[in-house]
């Protein structure tokens, strides 16, 4: 239940909805452009082909396009020859962004926080071959002033690309070591990356419906191996931008975080299994990729029920692995598991999607402490819901959302609620608002969102 009242929007947001208001309502009129980013050009479709109501969520054939390794070809041309040779014409890339403004109730005076470039991206991928698909994504982000940083094993950093190996003592500079040495000897303490490949992936065919797919990414979780609902088991693959507020892998952090591994996957169009061996570090890692990493199982059902496109999952986390090139080496133990389903259609002509999920981080013990859950007295546990619905052609979408997390000392429910229009099939306005009972604040906001891509 909401108990802060909504005032919190502040007189600061009204400024923006005779904007909006006129924003929408010109949009409310204007016809869809096509889109254009690399799978468009590709494939020579618009983006309602393989999504549902609104970009990332994916549809019954968008599933059916990522699961063949997105080598789906069109009428580009194609160089081909001989051992397998089949390659696009041109090298088929989009631009990703989004622009965030963002009122937090903790802040005074209406300062809202502009929020650029957040996630911006540049991704690459498609055919390589003829069962060969790949995807790569190079981001960027702002750099400070200059500084000075020194690494854990007491050398002063004069050269990034050369810190010394050892972060935390376990052999290893993960991700946010690296991001606070770059930050620190940029004097920038916000937290950006700067430009780096941050998540990438190889899907090979093997035989008809098996897949080998080698995969690295800096935050997308686990499930970025391979992944075909809407219900956040990815952290990219979502019908809303407050994760958090309806996925229970999301608000647990076991479908989100550094993951690098290799998923082993088989599926139909009803189903799919994929069984991961991974590590969750990205970048270079000492490892034992022979038994020496976690476990990833995901297994999907996903019929056609009366018209409507559902999907039901399971997921389950456990294992550890040890890094680092000392003996012994440090061992990150992991262990959580998630049950969600999604269903997608119409009522009326009038275009509707549930996405529920429900997940546990077991308590850790005294000597294997679980990477997502450090309290050896609790499990942590979340569950999550929204319902979002189209009007106006599907080129308007309104949701609500409620999600509740038990993270051992408190349990807080929050709610969200939600608009988002279509200006362009690759491009979005989306305006929401959330809401919670805990005590802080800082977690009840309003966002403005601008999401394209190019």
């Amino acid at each position: 239940m909401i108990t802060k009242p909504l005032s919190g929007l502040r007189s600061g947001f009204f400024l923006f909805i005779p904007i909006i208001g006129l924003t929408l309502s010109t949009l409310l009129t204007s016809n869809i452009a096509d889109a254009v980013p690399a799978f468009a050009r590709q494939t020579d479709m618009g983006c309602t082909s393989c999504h549902f109501q609104s970009y990332p969520a994916l549809n019954t054939f968008g599933r059916i396009f990522r699961a063949g390794g997105y080598i789906l070809p069109g009428s580009q041309k194609k160089i081909e020859g001989d051992n397998n040779l089949s390659l696009p014409g041109v090298l088929n890339a989009s631009i990703i962004m989004k622009l965030r403004y963002q009122l937090n109730d903790q802040v005074d005076d209406n300062r809202g926080e502009i929020q650029w470039p957040d996630e911006a991206a540049i991704l690459v991928g498609g055919r390589a071959t003829e069962k060969v698909g790949f995807m790569m994504e190079l981001g960027q982000g702002p750099v400070g002033a200059g500084g000075e940083a020194v690494d854990p094993d007491g050398n002063t950093i004069v050269d990034y690309d050369k810190v010394s190996l050892g972060g935390n003592g376990d052999g290893v500079v993960d991700p946010a070591e690296r991001t606070a040495f770059y930050n620190a000897w940029n004097g920038d303490t916000s937290g950006e990356t700067h430009g780096t490949f941050l998540s990438t992936k190889f899907h090979f065919k093997i035989g008809d419906g098996f897949a080998i797919i080698p995969f690295s990414t800096d935050g997308l979780g686990v499930g970025y191996g391979f992944e075909l609902l809407n219900t956040g088991a990815q952290r990219s693959q979502r019908p809303i931008e407050n994760r958090t507020g309806f996925s229970a892998g999301q608000a647990l952090g076991t479908a989100s975080g550094a993951a690098t591994g290799i998923a082993f996957v088989y599926q139909t169009p009803e189903w799919f299994v994929n069984y991961s061996h991974w590590t969750p570090t990205w970048g270079n890692a000492q490892v034992n990729i022979i038994g020496g990493l976690a476990n990833y199982f995901r297994a999907v059902y996903m019929p056609n029920i009366g018209g409507w496109d559902t999907g039901f999952g399971v997921s389950v986390i456990s294992g550890s692995v040890e890094s680092g090139p000392t003996n012994p080496a440090a061992t990150t133990y992991v262990d959580g598991w998630t049950i969600d389903a999604q269903t997608q259609g119409d009522i009326g002509g009038i275009s509707m999607g549930v996405y529920t999920s429900y997940g546990v981080a077991p308590k850790s013990s005294a000597t294997e402490p679980n990477h997502y859950n450090s309290s050896t007295t609790d499990d942590e546990t979340a569950f999550g819901i929204v319902v979002k619905s189209g009007v106006n052609s599907d080129k308007t979408q309104i949701y609500i959302g409620y999600a509740s997390h038990d993270n051992n000392a408190t349990e807080v429910k929050t709610n969200t609620i939600g608009v988002q229009q279509m200006l362009a099939q690759n491009m979005k306005l989306e305006l929401f608002r959330a809401n919670s009972d805990s005590a802080s604040v800082a977690d009840d906001y309003t966002m403005l969102m601008l999401f394209a891509g190019f």
